[in-house]
């Protein structure tokens, strides 16, 4: 096949068969390389960003968020985690993982950065948003956490407290937004937990103000 391919050169362009052979072979992988480009592309557009995508659903659907990360004991932390997600799976409640980022003082007064996984999670089909609420709030005291998030489709944020037997009224945390939260207050990002570790990074993220 080579020896024809390269005898039809010869007969049509004579000494410059090889310039021409090689400039069409040039042509030819750039052609494929486009191909891959532009499949790469297509798979972006498909997939999209995962933050987006967090933002998108905090705005048109019904959510929520939890952790069980507490402290900085990253190996009880990965723990806590498969607890939590068996029990969100027990309760027939979805999940995407992500980072959660905020701001915190300690009890001698010096302020920090802390980050945890976070579970951006929706309710289980045919559960009502009064039994998804309680849902969220018991699984919250069960695993440590002193508050949940939930949200209702373009609503604001509704923080709940999970520890008090009669909690008062939760608190408005605004909607959701692209970006940074400007005053530190809590943001999550949709980037990817690997293996069940928290990522040293952050990626883009979305906030409730």
């Amino acid at each position: 096949m080579k020896a024809k391919s390269a005898g039809r050169f010869k007969k049509l362009y004579g000494k410059r068969d090889k310039e021409v052979m090689y400039a069409t072979a040039n042509k030819l992988a750039q052609k494929e390389q486009l191909k891959v480009m532009y499949y790469q592309d297509f798979i972006k557009l498909v997939e999209g960003n995962p933050t987006t995508r967090m933002l998108t659903k905090s705005k048109t659907k019904q959510t929520g968020n939890i952790s069980a990360d507490r402290g900085s004991d990253e190996k009880t932390n990965r723990e806590k985690r498969k607890g939590l997600e068996k029990d969100l799976k027990k309760k027939g409640i979805g999940y995407k993982k992500g980072v959660g980022e905020y701001k915190y003082k300690s009890d001698d007064g010096k302020e920090g950065t802390g980050r945890e996984v976070t579970y951006q999670t929706s309710p289980g089909k045919g559960m009502s948003k009064r039994r998804f609420g309680k849902v969220m709030r018991r699984l919250g005291r069960k695993h440590g956490q002193e508050s949940v998030i939930t949200k209702d489709k373009d609503k604001p944020a509704r923080l709940h407290d999970t520890q008090s037997k009669k909690p008062g009224k939760s608190a408005n945390l605004g909607k959701s937004n692209p970006g940074k939260n400007p005053k530190g207050e809590g943001e999550t990002s949709g980037t990817k937990i690997r293996s069940g570790k928290l990522p040293k990074t952050n990626k883009k993220a979305y906030h409730y103000n």
